[in-house]
């Protein structure tokens, strides 16, 4: 692989990284070996293209036909014979490579959907940790943030979720009561909190 190459696949797999998001390093490797094989499909279909190139190039003047048409037609016929075995193993080459992408993809959605459901249960988990800290009366501060179950979670991503869901609690709630704010609503825990700096304690 030559320099220009070499950045153009790392830009392409940078690509697939920041879709594919994996975190941590067992994820990441499934996510690069993802990167890496439709690099090879891709790599491929340029082999077959740029032999159809080649061709024309070796047969340049051999052929005399009525139109460029058929000239082009009938290169293409004498390129396939003679490159006949390549041509045919590049949709075998190419099956084989699907098949170890969906594998790959399959293994990183599976790890990708634990981590996720463990991340989402320990999510709830410090949201009411927190909550009750506020009750206690405990000083909360962004330099500390809550870890459960490996999950490191600040408390400001924490407010901002839970002022969130109140929020859209909330909307739901008066749409279905057509919009009458006369109706009182009885929600979630509320933070009244805007920035990042240490929280005060509850009342």
């Amino acid at each position: 692989m030559n320099d220009a190459d070499r950045l153009a696949y790392n830009t392409f797999e940078k690509s697939f990284l920041d879709t594919l998001a994996p975190v941590g390093p067992v994820e990441t490797q499934f996510a690069i070996c993802i990167a890496q094989d439709h690099w090879r499909l891709n790599r491929s279909r340029a082999i077959e293209y740029n032999t159809y190139g080649l061709g024309h190039h070796e047969h340049e003047g051999e052929i005399d036909a009525n139109s460029p048409e058929v000239e082009a037609a009938i290169t293409q016929a004498k390129t396939w014979r003679d490159y006949e075995r390549g041509f045919t193993n590049i949709p075998l080459y190419e099956t084989r490579v699907r098949r170890v992408i969906a594998m790959n993809e399959k293994r990183l959605e599976e790890l990708q959907t634990v981590r996720k459901t463990a991340e989402a249960k320990a999510g709830e988990e410090a949201e009411l940790l927190l909550c009750q800290m506020v009750m206690d009366g405990e000083e909360i501060s962004e330099a500390t943030p809550l870890q459960v179950n490996g999950f490191v979670f600040s408390p400001s991503k924490l407010i901002a979720g839970i002022n969130q869901r109140t929020a859209l609690e909330r909307a739901r709630f008066y749409r279905a009561n057509n919009w009458d704010n006369s109706i009182p609503w009885k929600g979630a825990f509320h933070f009244d909190i805007k920035t990042t700096a240490p929280l005060p304690k509850a009342a």
